[in-house]
């Protein structure tokens, strides 16, 4: 039975243009009071101007009113994320989820491996409401930044050698990232959900698919670790998408050095700041952000529900 013809529900179905607005109001805020107006104005001014499709963005509507809304995006690596759903008070729940499962089938038909949603605390309830529908709640993200001028960019004090990245798909650099990804503190849950090809198209979306800021790590000869960053120019800042050790060569130190090359570069970028998200869980790294004056900025929690059965590889 379609759940159109259902005489209690209401009409699902991809948003119509006049039902942009509100769509995207009600999946960003939900029943929150806190909606994210100027996020929808920029979202809707990107969309006029080609940069974004609201392909994935449905509607639940009683006549010309939207009383619930979720977005799906398909984004480069496979994966798709989700904004909501939100949905008005008085109408029932099973409204969202009727959203949800379209959001889901969305994101398979557009070869989505995985499905994530990172929901802040003003919107708790769409959270709950991912979770009825086989959302898995992972953990808190802590997105973290550090303010150029309030933060001493030192040269690196070790002899580490950092390179640029010649090709991303190789799979030298495909081995090396899945080593550093081996042991992770850094939400394990997504340990073979991707193949890190994929994981590794999604950081080149990322980084406004340029490579100019990602870099290897060697050390006399050996290459230990990446470093992948990504300069938006626009907001000045400088993102730390990712950066691993393999296993050898962690509790040594390194991460310092690291962090000090990074927010060096951020430094030489002209950027007004550096930002990077940080499981919670992961107490050495938080102490290691925090030791170079990292403060948090928001904290979201973090949804998944896989597509696929997991691969051998890591995300």
């Amino acid at each position: 039975m379609n759940p159109n013809d259902a005489p209690d529900h209401p009409e699902i179905g991809a948003a119509s243009p006049e039902h942009y607005g509100a769509a995207l109001w009600m999946a960003t805020g939900g029943r929150s009071r806190h909606a994210h107006r100027g996020r929808v104005t920029a979202l809707l001014a990107a969309e006029k101007q080609g940069k974004i499709s609201f392909d994935g963005l449905m509607t639940a509507t009683r006549g010309n009113r939207v009383v619930s809304s979720i977005w799906c995006l398909s984004q480069p690596g496979k994966i798709g994320t989700v904004w909501g759903p939100g949905i008005l008070s008085e109408e029932s729940d099973s409204t969202a989820d009727l959203l949800i499962q379209q959001a889901v089938q969305f994101a398979k038909h557009h070869d989505c491996h995985l499905l994530q949603s990172l929901v802040g605390p003003e919107n708790r309830p769409a959270g709950n409401l991912l979770a009825g529908c086989g959302f898995q709640s992972i953990t808190l993200l802590s997105h973290l930044e550090a303010l150029t001028e309030d933060v001493p960019a030192e040269p690196p004090h070790s002899d580490l050698q950092f390179r640029r990245c010649d090709d991303f798909q190789s799979e030298a650099f495909r081995n090396l990232v899945a080593q550093t990804y081996e042991n992770s503190l850094d939400c394990p849950e997504l340990d073979g959900m991707r193949d890190v090809a994929d994981v590794l198209e999604g950081y080149h979306a990322t980084s406004n698919k340029s490579t100019y800021n990602w870099y290897t790590l060697e050390n006399d000869g050996e290459m230990i670790g990446v470093v992948i960053t990504a300069h938006h120019a626009e907001p000045q800042q400088l993102e730390l998408i990712y950066f691993g050790l393999t296993p050898r060569y962690r509790q040594l130190g390194l991460g310092k050095e690291i962090l000090r090359f990074v927010l060096q570069l951020a430094q030489f970028l002209g950027c007004r700041s550096t930002i990077t998200g940080v499981d919670q869980r992961n107490t050495p790294a938080i102490a290691l952000y925090r030791r170079f004056g990292f403060e948090q900025a928001s904290v979201k929690e973090l949804f998944l529900l896989p597509l696929r059965l997991p691969n051998i590889a890591v995300a």
